[in-house]
């Protein structure tokens, strides 16, 4: 079975997901960590509960949700997987984060050495995720999707009442809502959604009362 925890790093508020079972197995999902304070936090975690960290996953490449490759992987020695329509993302994080205002060493981009695909399965020990492609929000976004105990990490696709936004280079707001309507609208209502920033949700809520995509 599988437990999620969060953290929330950066400027930005990027959720930072640690993903792990009782073998201890655990994925880093998005590590948004920006600075020693937030590493050690991160780090922390994994080492005192004997955590075996085994990959970091990207929802996509925007550089609030990359920030932490560099240290993680430094640390851990794990690969790095990201979906390959989003790759050119990495070769201009440095730009994007003085854009924001970040500080980002360009000599510090970490990039993909695992490529997911659409319905691509995670291993995480026993337990799996299912990869599903969700451009939109920019180039290369996934979700990851959890059958068994109904959840789902949605990145910056799909918000609590919000959706990602479609302005960035790479964005489409017609094919963020296709994505929306037509795969993560097809999971169970019940499907806990753990989204990019802010609080969880799930498919149902969204469904009923996200009004930033049409009926």
């Amino acid at each position: 079975m599988l437990k999620i925890k969060c953290f929330v790093f950066n400027p930005i508020s990027v959720n930072t997901f640690v993903i792990y079972n009782e073998s201890n197995d655990c994925i880093i999902i998005d590590a948004g960590n920006c600075n020693s304070r937030e590493d050690n936090a991160i780090f922390e975690f994994i080492d005192n509960n004997h955590l075996k960290p085994i990959m970091i996953l990207n929802t996509h490449a925007h550089i609030d949700h990359i920030l932490g490759n560099f240290a993680t992987v430094k640390k851990y020695d794990i690969p790095l997987a990201s979906h390959p329509d989003g790759y050119d993302y990495f070769k201009t994080a440095y730009a994007y984060a003085g854009a924001f205002g970040i500080y980002y060493e360009d000599e510090n981009t970490i990039y993909p050495t695992i490529s997911l695909y659409d319905k691509q399965i995670i291993n995480i020990g026993d337990d799996i995720l299912e990869v599903i492609h969700t451009p939109g929000h920019a180039k290369g976004c996934c979700c990851f999707y959890n059958k068994a105990q109904g959840f789902l990490i949605t990145g910056d696709t799909l918000f609590c009442r919000g959706v990602g936004r479609t302005d960035l280079p790479g964005g489409s707001y017609t094919e963020l809502v296709d994505s929306i309507k037509n795969k993560l609208y097809e999971l169970p209502n019940e499907t806990v959604c753990y989204c990019g920033h802010g609080p969880e949700t799930t498919i149902g809520d969204e469904k009923r009362c996200n009004y930033d995509i049409p009926e």
